[in-house]
């Protein structure tokens, strides 16, 4: 999950980074709660909602996320699988990749 160094130049749909109009990834690029919020369940409670209205809505085969290391359990609990360590130095980087596959659409779509 990372945006290609060519991306306005690049219109073909070879690289694996960057937007691809055929692609069926939702990648979340942000979760955040207020810290005087935190602790209530409000984070997990808004990607279970998001990740049922994906299942139900056919527009994505799975979702992928970048998480710091003190959020990978949570998230593994809601049914992402851990990718290991990102690339990605945004924000000083120490990312790690997880993803969720919609199984449930995976054999409704055509």
């Amino acid at each position: 999950m990372d945006i290609a160094p060519n991306w306005k130049a690049n219109s073909s749909n070879t690289s694996i980074h960057g937007h691809r109009e055929d692609g069926r990834t939702i990648a979340i690029h942000s979760l955040s709660v207020l810290p005087a919020f935190q602790g209530k369940g409000l984070g997990k409670t808004t990607m279970k909602s998001y990740q049922q209205r994906m299942e139900t809505s056919g527009v994505a085969n799975r979702i992928a996320l970048l998480a710091h290391d003190h959020l990978v359990n949570m998230y593994q609990g809601m049914g992402f699988e851990g990718k290991g360590k990102s690339d990605v130095r945004l924000a000083g980087g120490g990312w790690n990749s997880l993803v969720s596959e919609i199984l449930f659409l995976s054999g409704m779509l055509n």
